[in-house]
């Protein structure tokens, strides 16, 4: 399959200041997901463990349909805390934490499986758990878990109705040098060295948002699961399968950063046969608002409509042409 882009990797003048106001209208001064009283916690139970999922169910929303979302790779609430914020009291929505992070509770630690096939089973199971497999619902997953999405559909371990996938990796690529570089040190000694590698790291960045989510990411690293994710990682490769996905995917990217690049992203929605690309260019610092703001306009609208207008205007036009 071939494919084209009819339409260069950027926002027009009318989409930016149409993503202006988007970001403007939603940024409100609310409390964060995590904070006493906005969420009902919830454990999963998993194979081995139990996963935290935050539930928010708004008296009179405005959405038609909940939102089960799961954050990238062993982030914090912290570090999500802005997603929240659109759909505060308008839309209903879950965040799944994976067996990765820290609140995830593992009865076995010897027996701990942290491969994404793994990961993909828990997201199976917990559908089935939160009641959401018989209902109309957007499954919603970043970087990490986009992947274990992806990953997920080509086992068909599960299904939904909208899917939407953020900046997904297709592969372990980027992260393999590093568990090559760690696997082989005692969790404790690399416990120990996580504030000089923190450091290390951020002296090169200069974007404040992205220093300040990296210190977090750092600090609420649970090493012996990172460990063993890259570990139990290595061979992930989906690359050349996503041509085996049917389901229609919404693939949405922005704004670039180091381990985020446009074109990469353009062309891993080409490789989905029915992969729609979506460029939310903002500011860095709005990168976690945007994908929020993205869940709640998706649960405005039924498995039935179309995306709302409110995104389509982001839509990058991709045009197939078959062998």
């Amino acid at each position: 399959m071939e494919s084209t882009i009819t339409k260069e990797i950027s926002l027009s003048k009318e989409q930016e200041e149409k993503m202006d106001q988007l970001i403007s209208e939603h940024n409100q001064e609310v409390p964060f997901f995590y904070e006493e009283g906005v969420c009902e916690i919830i454990f999963v139970p998993i194979e081995n463990g139990e996963l935290r999922v935050f539930h928010h169910k708004p008296k009179n929303p405005v959405s038609k349909r909940p939102v089960l979302f799961l954050p990238g790779f062993g982030t914090s609430p912290w570090s999500w805390r802005h997603f929240s914020v659109p759909m505060h009291e308008k839309g209903e929505y879950y965040i799944l934490e994976s067996r990765e992070k820290t609140s995830s509770k593992t009865h076995k630690r010897r027996k701990a499986n942290m491969s994404i096939n793994q990961l993909a089973k828990d997201l199976a199971e917990a559908i089935q758990y939160l009641g959401l497999k018989e209902k109309d619902f957007v499954l919603y997953g970043s970087s990490f878990s986009g992947g274990v999405i992806l990953a997920g559909l080509l086992e068909e371990y599960f299904d939904a109705p909208t899917i939407a996938i953020h900046d997904p990796i297709k592969d372990w690529r980027a992260q393999k040098k590093l568990t090559y570089i760690f696997a082989p040190i005692p969790p404790f000694i690399v416990k120990i060295l996580k504030p000089l590698l923190a450091k290390i790291v951020l002296a090169r960045m200069k974007n404040k948002s992205a220093k300040e989510r990296y210190l977090d990411f750092v600090r609420n690293a649970t090493v012996w699961k990172w460990r063993k994710t890259g570990i139990h990682n290595l061979k992930f490769n989906i690359s050349n399968k996503l041509i085996n996905i049917n389901q229609e995917i919404l693939l949405f990217h922005g704004p670039k950063d180091k381990y985020h690049d446009d074109e990469e992203f353009v062309q891993y929605a080409r490789n989905l046969p029915k992969g729609r690309y979506i460029y939310m260019k903002s500011a860095p610092e709005f990168r976690e608002l945007v994908v929020g703001i993205s869940a709640l306009e998706l649960s405005k609208v039924t498995r039935d409509e179309n995306i709302p207008k409110s995104l389509a205007v982001f839509e990058v036009d991709l045009e197939r042409k078959k062998d």
